[in-house]
């Protein structure tokens, strides 16, 4: 799964509703305090949500326990008035949307709605977070789902989060139409399809009915569709279904979706009991598989902050790195402390770091990376005590040019904050990798590099930059106008491979602008606010 479209409403500097488009390799621009890192926030503020339940959190787990100031400091303007929308569009990819199944059962003769997980292809997830006044917290008020660009459905709460169902339910969807509806209609209709009102409320499908026999709820009790909402038109056919939650309006993850629907006290061949399965299933895939894709994606991604690790001769690794200890880039010296001699993933992972810092092609640093112990590199024979001390491993920088082997706080700072920001590029597990302002304490030369960097692991791992650097830019314009132009196949880029995005301030907070590349490499329009003018104003 990948995150391809963040859209924020009244989230910190954003006050009308903003979307950053997200490529392979996202590139976010613009003046200090325009709301930058504040896109970054909104991806950890919601896998804090998702993971912990924490609507009013003082820290950030994934920022490494950032601090931030709850709700308060995070909805737009302080207003508590006021609740945050923080939508987030994600394309499925290889990820294997084929949970909460129901077991291979002979009694189900038959299937209600087909494969509803495995039809996923593209989604998007919005959460609306509100603050109660009078019980003092923050809560998820709606959760609204929309899968292959249609809108599926909203779980709604309320401020005491007692009363939390599903609102509204799209049963026109096509995920949502059941297997073979039209012999349906035509069996309970006739052939003309003349639909007759069941009670209060005309059903057009065997789905919306079989719900209505289980649902407690009145059907005079269906909500008007929000159409506005949901962005499409729609007819709310369905009465309110009662849903465990947390945090308000999340469902409980990791889990199958428990619900007041009648029949799952039932069990044997009842075919009340049944039908109460393949609706569970259904609602399952459709409210709690999303969430909980989407939060393992967002527990594997990884945020690099701007100011990073130097460690010294004493440094302990950690041997358990988490997510967290990105942040400072400790993580990463973490991993290539491993020994390479007993991990093979280690082992690759340290010369594709070593071969960047080396080769000619690449950042040519003129240091390879190596990972030894004192014991490697000598014939001593001593103790236990002193052997185990031996057998510590070190990371060292060997110099090219004289073969002497340098500690990483006896080099400019440059290498050392460039480190992490490799290892990540080539550490597989990881997905969506966020660098705050890579630029900083590296030369030039090393910048237009890290940009190569980028374009070399797209295939595996998704970037989203925070920077200021003109360098970076003009190498990714460069690789797209030899991709275009020139043909050349080892730089071969697309125009979709790169999302450049411009925040500015305005009266109405910050504005994000998705710049036009060109094939040629360059862009459509003039750069935004005289950004990067300065250089020709010092020139002239």
């Amino acid at each position: 799964m990948k995150i391809t479209k963040i859209s924020l409403t009244n989230f910190r500097s954003f006050k009308t509703s903003q979307s950053i488009e997200l490529a392979p390799v996202t590139l976010l621009f613009g003046p200090n305090s325009v709301g930058k890192s504040s896109v970054l926030m909104a991806l950890a503020y919601v896998q804090q949500i998702l993971g912990k339940g924490h609507c009013n959190p003082q820290k950030l787990d994934a920022l490494g326990d950032k601090t931030i100031g709850g709700f308060r400091a995070l909805v737009h303007g302080q207003d508590l008035n006021q609740s945050i929308k923080i939508r987030l569009q994600f394309d499925v990819g290889t990820t294997l949307f084929a949970d909460y199944e129901i077991a291979n059962d002979p009694r189900i003769n038959y299937q209600l709605i087909e494969d509803f997980a495995g039809s996923i292809e593209t989604g998007a997830i919005e959460l609306e977070i509100a603050w109660s006044e009078r019980h003092k917290k923050a809560f998820v008020r709606n959760y609204r789902i929309w899968i292959n660009e249609g809108y599926i459905g909203c779980i709604s709460s309320s401020n005491d989060e007692k009363n939390t169902v599903i609102k509204e339910l799209n049963s026109e969807h096509p995920l949502l139409i059941p297997y073979k509806n039209d012999c349906w209609l035509e069996r309970e209709y006739g052939e003309e399809n003349e639909r007759e009102p069941l009670g209060e409320v005309e059903f057009h499908t065997e789905f919306e009915q079989i719900l209505d026999l289980l649902n407690p709820n009145p059907g005079n009790t269906v909500a008007v569709a929000d159409i506005e909402s949901a962005g499409e038109v729609f007819i709310n056919r369905i009465a309110p279904i009662g849903v465990a939650c947390r945090s308000g309006a999340i469902p409980l993850l990791g889990e199958p979706v428990k619900t007041n629907l009648l029949g799952q006290e039932l069990i044997g061949d009842h075919e009340e009991y049944l039908n109460c399965l393949v609706i569970r299933q259904v609602l399952s895939q459709a409210f709690v598989l999303p969430l909980d894709k989407l939060l393992d994606c967002l527990e594997r991604s990884i945020q690099i902050g701007p100011l990073r690790l130097v460690p010294d001769n004493d440094y302990v690794p950690n041997p358990h790195p988490e997510q967290t200890d990105w942040v400072d880039g400790s993580a990463a010296w973490d991993q290539l402390y491993k020994d390479p001699n007993s991990d093979d993933t280690i082992k690759k992972l340290l010369q594709h770091t070593s071969d960047w810092f080396a080769s000619t092609d690449k950042i040519d640093a003129g240091y390879k990376v190596v990972n030894q112990s004192l014991a490697e590199t000598s014939n001593i024979t001593s103790d236990t005590e002193t052997m185990g001390l031996l057998n510590k491993r070190h990371v060292f920088f060997k110099e090219l040019r004289t073969n002497i082997s340098l500690s990483a706080n006896q080099l400019g700072t440059g290498i050392s904050q460039v480190i992490p920001i490799v290892v990540a590029a080539n550490y597989d597990p990881v997905g969506l990798i966020s660098v705050e302002q890579p630029e900083l304490h590296i030369h030039p030369r090393f910048q237009v590099e890290l940009a190569d960097l980028f374009l070399t692991a797209r295939g595996k791992h998704s970037f989203l930059i925070e920077t200021h650097s003109e360098h970076i830019v003009l190498r990714l314009m460069r690789r797209i106008r030899e991709s275009s132009c020139l043909g050349a196949e080892n730089s071969a880029v697309s125009l979709d491979d790169i999302s450049i995005v411009y925040l500015s301030p305005t009266p109405d907070g910050t504005i994000a602008e998705r710049q036009v590349v060109t094939a040629d490499g360059d862009f459509e329009q003039d750069w935004p606010h005289g950004f990067f003018d300065e250089r020709d104003e010092e020139l002239f």
